[in-house]
């Protein structure tokens, strides 16, 4: 796989695992969301500042394949890689590792809403989607007028 666009780093908490001592899978997208909450820090965009101006990005779909336990004290590396970005959705691609090994899979698509929960388009100025192509070099096309592709499209719907 390409370089992650985020490597986010965490320590197993003994409160993360169950009676056996292994960490409960539940743990694992609290996981993965940290690593999505690195990824938007490292754009300068702040999940609280998103959401302050009626932006939230909840998780829509999710899976994850276990490989290998981890336990209390382990040090993970959680790698986040972008697998679409469009101005409605975007989805991640990630894998956990311990050290050399492997230890789970998983993917996450996730929609960008307003307070309401209704879905929403990111304005091709918006700050946000302007980080999220720089980074991950999603294109912003230009309109071939000059015109916002948000007003052109509501000129031709009828």
């Amino acid at each position: 796989m390409a370089t992650p666009a985020h490597v986010e780093r965490l320590r197993v908490r003994y409160s993360d695992t169950d009676a056996q001592g292994i960490a409960h899978h539940s743990n694992y997208l609290r996981w993965l969301e940290e690593a999505r909450i690195g990824w938007l820090a490292a754009l300068a965009s702040d999940y609280r500042q998103l959401n302050a101006r009626g932006i939230h990005i909840p998780l829509t779909a999710c899976a994850c394949t276990f490989h290998r336990s981890v336990g209390p004290g382990d040090l993970l590396e959680v790698r986040l890689w972008v697998t679409t970005a469009t101005r409605v959705r975007a989805s991640f691609a990630y894998e956990v590792w311990r050290g050399g090994a492997l230890v789970a899979t998983a993917s996450t698509a996730h929609a960008f809403v307003n307070a309401a929960g209704a879905p929403v388009r990111l304005a091709r100025e918006d700050p946000f989607w302007r980080a999220v192509c720089a980074a991950t070099g999603a294109a912003i096309a230009p309109s071939p007028t000059g015109m916002s592709w948000d007003r052109l499209r509501g000129m031709t719907q009828g």
